[in-house]
Order: structure tokens, then sequence, then C-alpha cells
């Protein structure tokens, strides 16, 4: 048991020791960057939700634009006056509604990061400390 204990903590002698630190700071790097894919992935997959979410709450404001503007159509020909203003005002409330959401989902679109740049940036520096001298 205690020389268990003197070998794990004594640094490895020869080729096999070498290859085998070699192997685990492989292993270890390799490690890293795969958790930096799956912290990126996750990002990304929780932006194409809430991107889902707005374009569909844009599109529930447009059509629900839409059916009252068809209703300030037919209230329009009936005898009281309050039910247009009641109508427009939500026909208007629920276009600006669309508008916010629309603007929200397109400042999404254009804003988005490439996929997995962190990444990417991560490896490249790897590549280049692999390559100098």
């Amino acid at each position: 048991m205690n020389r268990d204990i003197q070998s794990t903590d004594a640094p490895p002698v020869g080729l096999f020791g070498s290859v085998k630190n070699l192997a685990a700071s492989l292993v270890s790097h390799l490690h890293t960057r795969l958790q930096l894919f799956a912290t990126e992935f996750a990002e990304e997959k929780l932006r194409l939700t809430s991107l889902l979410f707005g374009a569909i709450l844009a599109l529930f404001f447009t059509f629900m634009t839409l059916v009252l503007a068809v209703l300030f159509v037919i209230a329009a020909y009936w005898d009281t006056p309050y039910r247009l203003h009641a109508v427009a005002l939500l026909a208007v409330l629920f276009l600006t509604g669309a508008g916010i959401s629309g603007s929200m989902v397109r400042a999404k679109l254009k804003s988005r990061p490439r996929l997995f740049e962190a990444s990417l940036a991560e490896l490249y520096k790897d590549r280049q400390q692999l390559n100098s001298p």
C-alpha cells in the first residue's frame, strides 16, 4: 500500500511515463475543448428556442391584427360608434405587439454570433502553439 502511494507521487520515468503524461495531457485538452463545444451548443440551442418563441409571438400578434381589422370593417357598418373605438384600439395594440416582436426577432437574426466561434478560436490558438518552434 505504501508502495502505491509513492508510485503515484513520483514523476514518471522513461519512455512509457512520458507517453502516459502526453496521453493524459491530450485527453485533458480534448476534455476542455469538448466542454467548450457543449457550452456553445447549449447557448445556440437556447438562442434558437428564444428566436422560435419570438417568431411565433409575432405571428400570433399579426394574425390577431388581421382578425381585428376585419372586425373593424364589419363594425364600421354598425350603428354604435363605441364599438369602432374599441376594435380599433385593440387592433392598434396587437399591431404594436407584432411590430415589437418582429423587430426583436429581426434583431436576433442579424446579431447572431458565428456558430462555435469560441471553440474555433481556441483550436486556432492550439494549432498556432503547436506550429511555433
